[in-house]
């Protein structure tokens, strides 16, 4: 039991992982873009993706597969 009288304060909410991107898109108040490539942990399966991060504080985020050329392609 708690002594009477001792209140546990909330915890503060977590702040998105691209918090600071999203801000300097704000301040900016221009769109600020990543851009790269991704393995998911347990895949051998290459992503590309694309983060467009606007001045009014929505993002929007693209994914794309990248499969290996057919076989009868050449490189």
């Amino acid at each position: 039991m708690r002594p009477a009288g001792r209140h546990r304060r909330p915890p503060d909410p977590a702040l998105p992982t691209d918090a600071d991107i999203r801000l300097d898109a704000v301040g900016r108040r221009q769109h600020v873009v990543e851009e790269g490539f991704v393995v998911f942990p347990n895949s051998t399966v290459p992503y590309a993706y694309r983060t467009v991060h606007r001045p009014d504080g929505g993002v929007d985020r693209h994914l794309v597969r990248l499969d290996p050329p057919p076989p009868h392609l050449p490189h």
